[in-house]
């Protein structure tokens, strides 16, 4: 009786402590090397001519990623405090800001709205965004205020003598399966959504979904952001994420900071949850990257 009453008291509170974790917020701190700005660096390609005297100071992107809709106090007033704070120099978004059904559209547009006021924003749509019935309307608004959304598309960046080209892949829908269903985009599809990378500038790639990491590094990507898999929603010592999207196991890229040759890949934790709104050991991620 006494084992019974323990074990779902245990369980009573293992549950309100998942879900309150969606109110607090984490800000996880990355450091990257620019090719030609690292004691070992030999590549020079990102280097543009004047403001010499500024080029050793770190670029500071902030990524933001499943927001989902949540808020984090009143109009988010939680989390635009903690970015101000932070003091990027531009922010990304990769995606699923919004939930499919439309539900959060405007939440996610009056963040961005604020987001704006502290810097550039880059913006790449994930899953849920392409499936909103108002999704026309949610791109044309974030044009329309100065977001930089990015649908297959690039913009350049030029900061502190150093030249940034951010890309965005719009990914189709066929490459968010479940299950033992596994594509792998052809180089020559991504080529052709986004142009061959250019070779004068730091490229970084915004891609909701980190499990083609590999077809990213092809195609020719310094760094990628992505989020999609919410940390793994539960996480666990020494294996991590426990459950993808995709309903699959432990996966391979879920959160933190992942190497492949000579390309980096950040994989946000995200903001907000979806279907599972709980959060075991996995609190909401705001990603600091500094670039050295």
């Amino acid at each position: 009786m006494y084992i019974a009453v323990i074990g779902i008291t245990a369980l009573a509170l293992l549950l309100v402590y998942g879900y309150c974790l969606n109110f607090f917020l984490k800000k996880e701190y990355y450091s990257i090397s620019i090719p030609g700005c690292g004691k070992n660096g030999t590549v020079k390609r990102t280097k543009v001519p004047g403001s010499s005297h500024m080029e050793q100071k770190p670029v500071r992107i902030l990524l933001l990623a499943d927001l989902h809709g949540a808020s984090f106090g009143k109009e988010n007033g939680r989390l635009l405090s903690h970015v101000r704070k932070t003091n990027p120099d531009l922010i990304c978004i990769a995606g699923d800001m919004t939930v499919k059904d439309g539900r959060g559209a405007k939440i996610g547009l009056a963040l961005c709205r604020e987001l704006l006021t502290v810097c550039p924003v880059y913006y790449a749509v994930g899953n849920h965004e392409i499936q909103m019935p108002c999704y026309e309307e949610y791109c044309s608004e974030l044009r329309k205020m100065g977001v930089s959304l990015l649908d297959n598309e690039c913009r350049e960046h030029f900061i502190y003598g150093r030249k940034l080209v951010v890309y965005g892949w719009n990914t189709p829908r066929y490459y968010f399966h479940k299950f033992w269903q596994r594509r792998e985009p052809p180089l020559e599809e991504l080529r052709e959504q986004l142009g061959a990378p250019d070779e004068g500038a730091y490229r970084i790639l915004l891609a909701h979904n980190p499990e083609y990491f590999r077809a990213y590094h092809a195609w020719g990507a310094d760094l990628v952001f992505s989020g999609h898999v919410h940390g793994g929603i539960a996480r666990l010592p020494f294996l991590g994420g426990v459950i993808d999207p995709a309903l699959r196991l432990f996966p391979q890229y879920d959160a933190g900071m992942y190497q492949e040759g000579s390309t980096a890949m950040v994989v946000s934790r995200g903001l907000g949850t979806h279907h599972i709104r709980l959060r075991f050991f996995n609190i909401p991620e705001i990603s600091v990257i500094d670039l050295q």
